[in-house]
């Protein structure tokens, strides 16, 4: 799951909030949603 958010928001079909869903949903953990976020 972590390398489909990944893609997605680098292809800006999500943003950051949809990364904070996805951390709730337990997809993914919330350092990994860091380094999505901090990789761009």
């Amino acid at each position: 799951m972590f390398e489909r958010l990944k893609v997605l928001y680098e292809q800006g079909a999500i943003n950051e909030v949809g990364l904070s869903k996805a951390v709730i949903k337990k997809w993914i953990t919330e350092e990994q949603k860091q380094q999505i976020v901090t990789a761009q």
